[in-house]
């Protein structure tokens, strides 16, 4: 059987947690199976990654001017808005005869905004849409409109929704959207592409940390959902119990927001830490910077479905801290994995980092139960192989399964 044509629609080119499982799926499913292709709005970082792996890419997908629009709002400026109903038809055409004329069997969208007009592309084109999920839709996410969008696609247009939690796939269920469409698959990394003891010594070198010192780290979007503003402030409360204790934030702004880091830096000041953090900014090696750490940090505000750096840190065998929301619980065992505390929570969250910081054999412990749990429900064979399954279901060839 030849490969089947398989087009990915993704509207971010920035590479964040969606993207990194993105592109090890493009390495881990069965070329033989498939044959990729990406269409994003104009080059990136993902659209280089993609021509590494020589995967065709078509820009332009969508106009720009939909981009504006944000989960919660329509954007900054009011004055575009009654553009968008234009931006919109002219994009879901331009996409549908790339979709037709490209000969592709089946579209898989993988980021919100590409949800509604991949699928409603792919419905004019005539091909069957899959959905890669990756927030929990609710509205403490999403705009009503926009909520109201999702719901309408994923009911109508799309024909399988994979979510990457139970906790997303609960939140799609609410909607109303039918439970024959809706799976759960637990994204996954390999452990070959893990942190581990051997990255010690070097990032901690490279950042000017003497050995054996006690590090926290934050990885992630320098985004004000994300939290790093309370890791922070927890780091604070931290550095006054644990004095030679050192802090790392990996990651950098959305584009458009580059001042909030800025704003961070100065909470960094006022709260005496200007020796004690360490700002990596963007980084593609974030496995071999969490290998490194003692704990690592998550401090989203905001539920979040799967954080790709908790499945990191479980694959390098590095206990977390992270709030008790989304579909972090089914990830993080409380006091066995690592420690579960309340969304916002400064003072819990310094509680378990010192917890953690302050005694290794509690390190240890943490870690060796996360990497197993990593090995049982998190590994990428596994992630591939129910992706694969539930792609071909939609073109009549396989079945459905999930892995949650």
């Amino acid at each position: 059987m030849a490969a089947l044509r398989l087009l990915v629609v993704n509207h971010a080119v920035e590479i964040g947690g969606a993207e990194h499982v993105l592109l090890r799926l493009f390495d881990a499913l069965d070329p033989g199976l498939f044959d990729f292709s990406l269409a994003c709005p104009f080059d990136g970082p993902l659209t280089g990654e993609a021509r590494r792996r020589s995967i065709p890419v078509f820009l332009g997908h969508p106009s720009r001017r939909l981009l504006s629009i944000r989960q919660r709002s329509l954007g900054d400026d009011p004055l575009q808005v009654p553009l968008y109903p234009y931006d919109m038809a002219v994009s879901v055409a331009r996409l549908a005869r790339l979709i037709r004329g490209g000969g592709f069997d089946l579209v898989l969208t993988n980021s919100a905004k590409a949800d509604i007009y991949g699928s409603l592309a792919a419905r004019l084109a005539g091909r069957p849409v899959v959905w890669k999920l990756n927030d929990i839709v609710d509205p403490e996410m999403f705009s009503w409109l926009n909520i109201m969008l999702l719901k309408a696609s994923a009911r109508h247009l799309a024909h399988t929704v994979i979510t990457d939690s139970r906790a997303a796939e609960e939140a799609m269920a609410s909607l109303g959207v039918p439970r024959s469409k809706l799976v759960t698959i637990y994204n996954g990394m390999d452990t070959e592409d893990a942190g581990g003891p051997g990255d010690r010594e070097s990032v901690r070198t490279e950042f000017g940390i003497e050995k054996g010192v006690p590090v926290a780290g934050f990885v992630g979007r320098l985004v004000a959902w994300k939290g790093p503003d309370y890791f922070i402030k927890a780091a604070a409360k931290v550095a006054e119990r644990i004095p030679d204790s050192m802090f790392i934030l990996v990651g950098d702004p959305v584009f458009g927001e580059e001042g909030y880091v800025e704003e961070l830096k100065r909470l960094v000041g006022s709260s005496g830490l200007e020796r004690r953090v360490v700002f990596t900014g963007f980084r593609d090696d974030t496995a071999r910077i969490i290998g490194a750490l003692d704990v690592l940090v998550h401090a989203s505000i905001l539920p979040d479905a799967l954080p790709t750096v908790l499945i990191e840190a479980m694959a390098a065998s590095c206990p977390v801290v992270a709030p008790a929301a989304g579909g972090v619980p089914e990830m993080v065992i409380d006091g066995v994995t690592g420690v579960l505390v309340p969304s916002k929570d400064v003072e819990a969250m310094a509680r378990a980092m010192v917890e953690i910081m302050s005694d290794r054999g509690c390190r240890e412990r943490l870690g060796k139960a996360a990497h197993a749990r990593f090995e049982e429900h998190f590994t990428l064979a596994e992630c591939a192989r129910a992706t694969e399954q539930t792609l071909l279901g939609a073109l009549g060839r396989g079945t459905t399964g999930g892995t949650g």
